[in-house]
């Protein structure tokens, strides 16, 4: 611990927003604090150098001093030793080679890390290139432009963790000017500025200006609005700018102080700063147009973080590529790193996750992920990062563990290109082909002249062998998998299929499906068995909606009409309780392996986990195995709330386990859990999928989409059923019998726009709520005109099913106490999942309260679900 970093300190133009006296006493409260802070004159007040805007300050004493986390770098190791193909990284090394040998670049950083681990680091080409050359080293210094606002969003996000900055609250909260504004400046909030949906304008003219931290604000408040909050994507400066001024408002440091005490400093970052002192700055990459001179190292290249001193929300960074690669990593630990927690997994979450309020241009809070300036190339859909205008750039890919850091000087070229604007991606590509179990896929358009690169792009694949698991183990490296099967999700019976079903040759099978047992190319698994002459499909056995998906009511024995084999029905609810819902022991005679294939949906209440359940059971009474084919959980495998089961409610058709409504796991992973957890010993073997991973809804596995139920029709009912489903045991229409099941909400009684007032007022995350009237054509008030609301969902990482479910049924209970008393809710204490939640709803407790008693269970869900969990 006596390894210390400088850190300068506010300097007198950057004047705090807030100077009230209790932002003056917070300043007072950490140690490290100036009289510059507080505008009071600087003992030795540092002078800009000659040719610079005078009041640009570069340099402070070092009057303050921040501990560095013992933390040191990410190890080092072999490409191979991480599941990369070394010649095929090569091949991304080589195309950077090519740019600076075509001068498209004066020289250029690159570092790959895989798994914890640098597997690549290699400068080449010149830091600086007049008035002589300079070359470029690994550990150069890089103004980092545009990516200052990803660091600055995740700084952001500690305070969003923390309580002290509110994600959906209105800027004005914080800097006051806003409010002052009026009409759309005062509806932006700080969501908007995150994800440069705010409408403010792309930037100013602030070259050879200075400006404080207020004035600048004042300059965006008084620009041009580009568009309403929330209705168009237009990257902005001036959003994070007034970011950086949010945070330094809400913790009354300056944003570079903020960032050091934590970010930097505990993650053991010794070559980020803002504004670096002069042993950093000597080793800065050129980032001016001009000459490279000591006096202009280290000054920060953008004109309004220059005009700010150096230190502003949207650029004014500076750091290495083995720093940021410490930062990527933290993300990808779920935001610890070296013993050391900056943030929680589920901030990390929602900070690397789709926030934007439309669905093009999709970014995350400070992140890219899918807007026109992306670089993902071919690596895995759900990775996020960011570029600069000064030709840095950085890519996280979680599904696969990868990080690229491509840090260029581009803007000294003379005369300047944009080579390193493709450049970011061919490298994308080249690394993502590198990784086992990627499609090798096409070469960069960049022509690659070396002959051993030209040989990696023609190299043949390899097969992938089969995974399958029956614990919760570690997921080994596969390899490569071929071009004909490009999938970057391969379910548990796309494995199988690869395998052409050679593990249940000889086996007289059963099979429990329905019409989502369909492999990438949209085949269903029971055609695909039956045209396999060596397996023997004694029968097969529908669930609710049946194998083929086609039925919306009960189901009676039938026979498939494409093969003619015979259907068993699991959901014939007018058979005596022990017969409806699971197997009998005549249904399974002859039958030595059940094949199980269903896509879940991710709440409590959805029957087929039941069946899962029920199906495991009675194979274990006949000594079956059960292979489970495994899938995704749709709404990913990060979402866990809502109220858990009581444990005497459990083992119903839509109550089977004690669990919590979201319950984040997949199907394999609850064949574990109720294997052990319900005592059942069933022979269970579950075939996992490849390349799946906790944080992926499934419109970002690549899969095909599959009604999973005639009611869930795409992603946003898929998402929003666990909350709306809430309340089917009460007399409400949730949409059956529309176009929008799930999606709104009514019943005949109900005035729409008084519902939606309610409930918008409450601000819930990631929902807004419109007034409709809607007649259902079934189910609930068939045929009877309702009133009632449209829930709109726009940021689905952040929103919470269940937290949507006890607003809902809070705010019916308050607005039609003689229609819908809190007594009714009694009835469906099975689907809220015990008695307190309709218990509190009756004594009239706060939907505050009511989530908050859930707390403690959904944190031992976590613990119990642990051990079973097959996925990163």
């Amino acid at each position: 611990m006596n390894n210390f970093l400088s850190v300068s300190p506010a300097h007198l133009p950057r004047c705090r927003v807030l100077r009230s006296a209790s932002a003056i006493l917070a300043l007072l409260v950490p140690p490290m604090f100036c009289a510059a802070a507080f505008g009071a004159p600087s003992a030795a007040a540092p002078t800009a150098p000659s040719g610079l805007p005078p009041g640009v300050l570069t340099r402070v004493p070092n009057s303050v001093r921040y501990v560095v986390a013992a933390a040191t770098g990410l190890p080092t190791r072999e490409p191979q030793t991480v599941g990369l193909v070394t010649e095929r990284l090569a091949a991304a090394d080589a195309i950077v080679a090519d740019a600076v040998a075509n001068k498209g670049i004066p020289g250029a950083v690159l570092l790959v890390a895989r798994r914890g681990a640098v597997v690549w680091r290699k400068a080449h080409g010149f830091a600086a290139l007049r008035p002589q050359t300079r070359p470029m080293t690994t550990d150069t210094i890089f103004d980092l432009a545009s990516l200052t606002k990803p660091v600055v969003a995740t700084a952001a996000a500690r305070l969003i963790e923390d309580g002290k900055l509110e994600l959906d609250a209105p800027v004005s909260r914080y800097l006051p000017a806003f409010d002052q504004a009026g009409g759309d400046k005062a509806r932006i909030t700080v969501r908007h500025l995150m994800t440069h949906a705010g409408g403010l304008a792309a930037g100013g003219a602030y070259s050879g200006k200075q400006r404080t931290v207020a004035q600048i604000v004042d300059d965006i408040v008084a620009s041009k609005q580009k568009s309403a909050p929330g209705e168009a994507f237009l990257y902005s400066d001036f959003s994070f700018v007034t970011m950086g001024a949010v945070v330094e408002a809400v913790t009354g440091e300056t944003l570079d102080a903020f960032c050091r005490r934590t970010l930097f400093a505990p993650l053991g970052m010794k070559d980020t700063a803002f504004r670096p002192e002069p042993a950093l700055a000597m080793r800065a990459a050129s980032t001016t147009a001009g000459d490279d001179t000591e006096a202009t190292r280290g000054i920060v290249h953008d004109p309004t973080a220059r005009a700010m001193g150096g230190v502003s929300g949207n650029a004014g960074l500076f750091s290495t590529a083995d720093d940021l690669a410490i930062f990527c990593q933290m993300l990808l630990n779920g935001g610890e790193y070296g013993g050391r927690r900056i943030l929680k997994p589920e901030t990390v979450a929602l900070l690397t996750s789709k926030q934007s309020p439309f669905e093009g241009n999709a970014r995350a809070l400070g992140w890219d992920l899918e807007s026109g300036y992306a670089i993902r190339g071919n690596l895995s859909p759900g990775s996020f990062g960011h570029t600069g205008f000064t030709g840095t750039s950085m890519w996280v890919d979680p599904t696969t563990q990868t990080i690229v850091v491509l840090l260029s000087n581009a803007v000294h070229g003379q005369p300047a290109t944009r080579a390193h604007i493709p450049l970011r991606r061919e490298v994308s590509n080249a690394v993502a082909a590198s990784i086992f179990g990627a499609p090798l896929l096409a070469a960069p358009r960049r022509e690659v002249s070396n002959a051993v690169a030209a040989s990696i792009f023609g190299a043949p694949l390899l097969a992938a062998p089969a995974v399958s698991a029956t614990a919760a183990t570690p997921v080994s490296p596969a390899a490569p998998v071929t071009v004909a099967n490009p999938a970057r999700v391969q379910t548990g019976l796309d494995i199988l299929a690869r395998e052409n079903f050679a593990r249940l040759e000889g086996k007289n099978v059963g099979i429990v499906c329905n019409h989502t047992a369909t492999d990438a190319q949209g085949r269903h698994l029971v055609d695909l068995m039956f045209a396999n002459k060596k397996i023997n499909i004694v029968a097969l056995f529908g669930p609710e909606h049946s194998i083929r998906g086609d039925v919306d009511d009960r189901i009676g024995d039938t026979n498939d009409a494409k093969t003619g084999l015979k259907v068993y029905s699991l959901y014939d609810y007018k058979l005596p309780a022990a017969q409806r819902y699971r197997p009998t022991p005549e249904m399974l005679r002859g039958i030595d392996t059940l094949v199980f294939d269903i896509q879940d949906i991710g709440a409590r209440y959805y029957t087929y986990i039941a069946t899962l359940g029920y199906v495991m059971e009675e194979a274990a009474k006949a000594n079956i195995k059960v292979v489970v084919l495994d899938r995704p959980n749709p709404i990913g495998g990060l979402l866990v709330e809502g109220p858990l089961l009581d444990p005497k409610l459990s083992g119903q058709f839509t109550a089977y386990h004690t669990m919590p409504i979201s319950h984040g796991m997949t199907m394999g992973e609850l064949a574990l859990m109720y294997n052990a957890e319900r005592k059942i010993g069933a022979n269970v073997e579950v075939v996992k999928m490849t390349g799946w991973n906790r944080r992926m809804l499934f419109d970002e596995t690549g899969l095909p989409w599959q009604n999973p139920s005639p009611n869930i029709r795409n992603m946003r009912q898929e998402i929003l059923y666990p909350g709306v489903g809430f309340l089917e045991g009460l007399p409400l229409s949730v949409g059956r019998g529309t176009d929008t099941p799930f999606e709104i909400l009514g019943a005949p009684w109900i005035d729409g726009v008084a519902l939606a007032a309610n409930l918008n007022a409450r601000r819930l995350p990631g929902v807004t709520f419109v007034p409709v009237r809607f007649t259902p054509a079934s189910s609930k008030h068939k045929g009877v005109q309702c009133g009632g609301v449209q829930i709109m969902l726009w940021q689905r990482q952040n929103f919470r099913p269940s937290e949507l479910g006890i607003h809902l049924a809070d705010a019916l209970i308050r607005l039609y106490p003689t229609q819908l008393p809190a007594q009714l809710f009694g009835t469906a204490r099975t689907m809220m999942g015990n008695e307190a939640v309709p218990a509190a709803l009756l004594a009239g407790a706060s939907p505050q309260s009511i989530i908050a008693s859930w707390t403690q269970d959904v944190a031992v869900w976590r613990d119990r679900r642990a051990k079973f969990l097959l996925y990163p």
